[in-house]
């Protein structure tokens, strides 16, 4: 499934802020955040229902994941005016790649890609923008190749800006998307337990940090991305079922945030919001 339209970036600032397992009430003079859709566990006829219903109301995808057999969750937001984009799900290894090499040949690069499965039954989804901006991207990674990545990229002045663990417990994946740094000092870590990831939040919260970007492997563990912005508004939450999801969802609704980041696995959910 393809589709591509015109859209564009749209600024928030929105109120709350919130550790893996705390929510506080919002803070006072926010703004109202952009119109946003988000949703989760979608089949794959369903998620292209929703694609095509959200584009035809001027709605463009900032993140997208695919998790447990092919069930797809996404954040949309509308307004403004940006490049092309497309958006493809249900894609091989191989059909990736081919995505990837005639993106590139249109000036095209990928800004949100997840897979789920392994070996030659993984599947793969992507969002690309029309930009000619440096990148980097990877997948079919072992946690020692990402590393390394990691630290090739960050040699060249780029960030990782999407990540995802795929595979088996005993052969974990990542895929990930590394560009030009906007701007705030980053760190990442990987491979880290529900207990070590809520250690690094704590600590890497003291020193400024926060997670912009967070993934759950097959084995439970998780990888973050953390940057140092100044942002105050925000909220992440780990280890949530599809249903816990939707009651994190329903309540950060209401104190005026929208998800910026899903990401799930074996039936774990995990979020961004802001």
């Amino acid at each position: 499934m393809q589709t591509k339209r015109k859209i564009a970036v749209v600024a928030s600032v929105v109120a709350g802020l919130a550790a893996p397992a705390v929510a506080v009430a919002p803070a006072a003079g926010a703004q109202a955040a952009p119109a946003w859709y988000a949703y989760h566990n979608a089949t794959p006829a369903k998620s292209v229902a929703h694609v095509k219903t959200l584009e035809s109301r001027g709605y463009r995808p900032i993140t997208v994941n695919v998790s447990d057999g092919e069930r797809y969750a996404a954040v949309w937001v509308k307004g403004g005016s940006a490049p092309e984009w497309g958006i493809w799900q249900g894609m091989s290894a191989a059909d990736f790649q081919a995505k990837f090499n005639a993106a590139m040949r249109q000036g095209a690069q990928p800004i949100s890609v997840s897979a789920t499965g392994s070996g030659s039954s993984a599947v793969f989804t992507a969002i690309w923008e029309k930009k000619s901006t440096k990148f980097l991207t990877k997948h079919g990674l072992t946690p020692a190749q990402f590393g390394a990545y990691n630290r090739e990229a960050a040699a060249q002045g780029l960030a990782l800006s999407s990540v995802d663990a795929y595979g088996t417990p005993g052969d974990i994946r990542y895929v990930g998307v590394w560009t030009a740094n906007p701007g705030g000092t980053w760190k990442y870590t990987y491979g880290m337990s529900r207990e070590r990831h809520k250690e690094e939040f704590y600590a890497k919260k003291s020193q400024g940090y926060r997670p912009v970007k967070v993934a759950v492997a097959p084995d439970g563990t998780y990888t973050a991305v953390w940057r140092k912005d100044g942002r105050k508004s925000w909220a992440h939450y780990v280890d949530m079922s599809a249903a816990g999801y939707q009651q994190r969802f329903n309540a950060l609704k209401k104190r005026g945030l929208h998800p910026v980041q899903v990401n799930a696995e074996n039936g774990k959910y995990t979020a961004i919001w802001e």
